[in-house]
């Protein structure tokens, strides 16, 4: 959980500072050899870093997660207790803070090492882990089909053809418009009927359900005409409401900063819980960033606040954030562009970074805005996306399976979901021993297999210490595999002895997977 207490004597001391300008300044130097992790959860940064990147200031980033944590091959670290502003030469990094001298820490001589002791002196896993139910169950996102407002009728008919096609029960996410007005924390009941009775519907069918919630406020609507003026919605300097153009339109915005926001709204979400049996919510302010720096103490402030809303909540995700990493909520990658063997590419390496970063319950969102039309090479590039998100730690379809045509790839999918189910006491015990130990569930190959060759590979990894998984990640069933020392036996029964770089070809067009045979 996000500390209070150390927060505030932070901000006690930023302020001390401010009033002196005073600010540490420290120039790290990178080792021969050494290769950097760190700083992007989310952001398209390549990783161990190649090439310089210019000054950015985290307190102030918008563009994606961040994280002043850094971590090296070389068993060396970066950590700071706030946000600091970085920049890297390709020789150095430059850190300058109000709060401390950031300094690199020797942990070890390895990346794993470096990692351990970092997390569990500055953000030990608590042993908290989001519902088990996240893992072990797909996540069906119903935005994609029943979009931004969905109704009572289209979520039953939803969860119903699910059932009918043979998939398996899971959790359920409904877009934002299922409020009466945006802002407004209550089911709409001309949309969703009784909204109790529905949820109740859902539940026996076997599906938990998530709200997705905004910091959003119509600029029309009941809401902001009853606070208006008051300073639960974010202003800017001159006095006008701070507008943010999202999926819901041009909105105002909560105050988060303001001390009553927050309470207010965590008792609005806790009354749904408790009123309609709603089972949690997708937090997302991934659009409302921009407008952040209005409020008094600034963006940081705001998502901490933001953050500290899903704080209790079993079934909890968040688009962005500001944690130290290890809170026991699922973190959202969420990609903006179209599919593509590039992206898929990148999204995989991003999700080993974000394992490596302390972001171990990490989703893959591709846009799927483009599904209508797609030719047959886009649904082997839309069975990838899905391959690839039933191997990560939260399986999240957002297609729905009935929009397939092609026969092979509905099939595929269908054996995906279910196969999940199967596999779910693996990635149950994944979870807890992480939460535990905080040892990531998808391990970068040079933190399992340090010094043998592997920084750079970042389309491979171990899923767990037991299987080494491979994903395809565009039309072709064959590419490279990098083998660690040692005996090691794919689905088939087939040995190979590591080191080894060799192409495997997938007999039947799914992700590799290798076990050590020791």
């Amino acid at each position: 959980m996000i500390r209070r207490v150390g927060l505030l004597l932070s901000v006690m001391m930023l302020g001390a500072l401010e009033l002196f300008g005073a600010e540490y300044a420290s120039k790290i130097d990178v080792l021969k050899g050494e290769r950097w992790w760190g700083v992007f959860v989310v952001g398209g940064r390549t990783m161990p870093f190649d090439k310089p990147f210019p000054k950015i200031n985290l307190a102030e980033w918008s563009e994606g997660q961040t994280t002043p944590f850094l971590v090296s091959s070389r068993g060396r670290y970066i950590w700071s207790e706030e946000p600091f502003t970085i920049e890297y030469t390709g020789e150095s990094f430059l850190i300058t803070s109000p709060l401390e001298e950031v300094k690199a820490v020797t942990g070890g001589r390895t990346l794993r090492e470096a990692y351990l002791v970092c997390c569990h002196k500055n953000f030990p896993p608590s042993g908290e882990t989001p519902s088990l139910d996240l893992f072990t169950r797909p996540v069906y996102d119903t935005r994609q089909e029943l979009g931004f407002a969905p109704t009572a009728e289209g979520l039953r008919n939803y969860a119903d053809r699910l059932l009918e096609m043979g998939y398996p029960t899971g959790t359920m996410v409904l877009g934002a418009g299922w409020q009466r007005s945006v802002g407004w924390f209550q089911p709409n009941p001309d949309l969703l009927g009784d909204f109790g009775a529905l949820i109740g519907d859902l539940h026996a069918k076997g599906f938990k359900v998530m709200l997705t919630v905004t910091p959003f406020v119509s600029g029309d609507g009941p809401v902001a005409r009853h606070y208006k003026g008051s300073e639960l919605l974010l202003h800017m300097p001159d006095g006008r409401l701070a507008m943010a153009e999202w999926a819901g339109g041009y909105s105002a915005m909560f105050d988060l900063t303001q001390e009553q926001t927050p309470a207010l709204l965590r008792g609005w979400l806790d009354s749904l819980c408790t009123q309609y049996g709603v089972d949690g919510y997708v937090f997302d302010c991934q659009d409302g960033v921009s407008q952040m720096c209005y409020a008094s103490s600034g963006t940081q402030d705001y998502l901490e606040r933001w953050t500290e809303l899903g704080e209790g909540f079993a079934y909890c995700q968040y688009t962005i954030s500001r944690s130290r990493g290890f809170e026991p909520y699922i973190h959202c990658l969420s990609l903006n562009v179209p599919l593509d063997s590039d992206i898929l590419k990148n999204a995989c390496a991003e999700m080993i970074n974000a394992n490596l970063l302390g972001y171990p319950y990490t989703i893959l969102l591709p846009n799927m805005d483009s599904l209508a039309g797609l030719d047959l090479q886009d649904y082997t590039l839309l069975l990838r996306s899905v391959q690839l998100s039933s191997i990560l730690p939260v399986m999240h379809i957002q297609v729905a399976p009935w929009k397939i045509q092609e026969e092979s790839i509905a099939k595929a999918l269908k054996w995906m979901a279910n196969h999940r189910v199967e596999m779910s006491e693996y990635y149950a015990s994944m979870i807890q021993e992480s939460a535990r130990t905080a040892e990531p569930i998808l391990r970068h190959m040079e933190y399992e297999f340090p010094r043998n060759g592997f920084i750079d590979c970042d389309d491979q990894f171990m899923l767990g210490s037991k299987y080494l998984i491979v994903p395809l990640l565009d039309k072709n069933n064959t590419r490279t595999v990098r083998l660690p020392r040692g005996i090691w036996i794919d689905r088939e029964g087939k040995r190979y002895r590591g080191p080894l770089v060799t192409t495997v070809t997938s007999p039947d067009g799914y992700p590799l997977v290798f076990h050590s045979g020791k």
